[in-house]
């Protein structure tokens, strides 16, 4: 049952969002967990500790995580009230979160193997959670083990990385993930993936009801005639995070195309791209870049998103 050997006590899978660093700590997790490995040393997946995990319950397993990325336990009749608590969730680790796992982390393991705790992302630990984190790391209970999942491993405190065993993990060849992306069904295509920036779980979430958003708002934003009054006007009921990424790519692109290079995003709209960018200075496509990052900062939780939109279409359509 004690699968950890030579395993550090604590690692952390770092790497782009999309590319299945939760999966693989997930996967991880549960073959540290299992009672019954293949020689592969997979789980077994038909053992009583395989599911546990697979119901969310193994009495060994912690999952930490923003309140903000849980389950969505509402009901289908659950209510618009219901809704908006989601939406406000913290999308932080609380110190609470952390220090909830004092018993866990003093107490033997219940089946006599691994105690497995998973943190995800890692980089949403405000100081004092991630300071909390520190003592366990620094003196590891036998038989624990830490899996730390970050897209922004900089953004951990140096203390909590310099305790980790880091695994960096870089994107799939392209090939392997259109293949795979084909394999999941729906509308997988190269340009799909091209906008995800060759992120195979990221396109797949791509597939849904806001591409269709996103793919209109290309579309009045390759008209030059289109006015900042009516691109704030379609997106006035949209989140103004994703909206913020969309522009990011779009301007990337335009500075790609400026620069006679290539999209690198929106590989299937070069021609509607190429016929901006022809009256477009570049200096202000890149100041635009820069206003668009600092906005980024303040999309999640604007004072009007109204205003928000706004702003940002009338600095974009100061350089159409």
């Amino acid at each position: 049952m004690g699968m950890r050997g030579g395993l550090p006590h604590a690692l952390l899978f770092h790497g782009r969002p999309g590319i299945g660093k939760l999966h693989l700590a997930e996967v991880l997790a549960q073959s540290l967990l299992c009672e019954n490995r293949l020689h592969t040393g997979l789980a077994c997946g038909a053992c009583p500790a395989c599911g546990w995990f697979a119901a969310g319950n193994h009495p060994d397993y912690r999952l930490v995580q923003p309140e903000a990325l849980a389950p969505d336990d509402m009901d289908a009749g659950a209510g618009e009230t219901d809704a908006e608590d989601k939406k406000k969730s913290s999308k932080q680790i609380k110190i609470e979160q952390i220090r909830a796992l004092g018993d866990f982390l003093n107490v033997g393991a219940h089946r006599g193997g691994n105690r497995v705790v998973l943190i995800h992302p890692a980089e949403s630990m405000n100081p004092g959670s991630a300071n909390a984190l520190l003592k366990s790391l620094e003196e590891p209970s036998s038989g624990l083990i830490f899996l730390l999942v970050s897209h922004q491993p900089r953004r951990l405190l140096a203390t909590v990385r310099s305790r980790c065993h880091a695994l960096p993990l870089a994107l799939p060849p392209r090939d392997v993930s259109l293949r795979w992306l084909q394999g999941q069904g729906g509308a997988a295509t190269a340009a799909g993936l091209a906008f995800a920036g060759n992120a195979p779980l990221e396109a797949a979430l791509l597939q849904d009801e806001e591409a269709d958003t996103r793919r209109r708002l290309f579309d009045l934003l390759g008209q030059a005639s289109t006015s900042a009054l009516s691109l704030a006007d379609y997106c006035q009921r949209l989140p103004p995070g994703p909206v913020v990424d969309w522009m990011l790519k779009w301007t990337y692109d335009l500075i790609a195309l400026a620069s006679s290079g290539k999209a690198r995003y929106n590989v299937d709209r070069e021609k509607a791209l190429n016929q901006l960018v022809r009256t477009m200075p570049t200096l202000k496509l890149l100041r635009f870049y820069s206003a668009l990052a600092s906005m980024k900062a303040i999309s999640e939780h604007p004072l009007n998103a109204r205003l928000f939109f706004d702003d940002l279409f009338i600095a974009y359509k100061e350089i159409v």
